[in-house]
């Protein structure tokens, strides 16, 4: 599925599912991403997997959107947990207090714990 300036890729795996949106998550797209997004959450029962790593841009309205999602994921009993993103995000998700979405990157044997900062 394609936004404006955005793909989502979905991927069923053993007992989750995988979401891939790379590209910009802005105000541009938004509005086709919520659609698609909540097409794919409605239409699933397992666990959700977010992969933002390859999101370039991410403005407060796809922040806005993040906060949506996991919102409707748990409305529908679908845990929602972000598995890859940059050091940029990750420090934004915390800044608005949605680092506990980010639970799954703290471990260090994924490889994905924040860089140290560098002077």
């Amino acid at each position: 599925m394609r936004g404006q300036g955005l793909v989502i890729r979905s991927e069923a795996e053993a007992h989750t599912t995988m979401l891939a949106l790379s590209g910009h998550l802005d105000v541009a797209a938004t509005p086709d991403a919520r659609r698609d997004l909540h097409i794919l959450i409605d239409s699933g029962d397992t666990p959700i997997r977010l992969d933002l790593g390859a999101c370039t841009v991410l403005d407060a309205t796809g922040l806005g959107l993040l906060v949506e999602l996991q919102r409707r994921a748990h409305r529908r009993g679908r845990p929602l947990t972000i598995v890859a993103a940059d050091a940029r995000t990750r420090r934004l998700l915390r800044r608005v207090r949605l680092g506990r979405l980010l639970h799954a990157l703290e471990s260090d044997h994924l490889g994905l714990v924040d860089e140290p900062a560098t002077a």
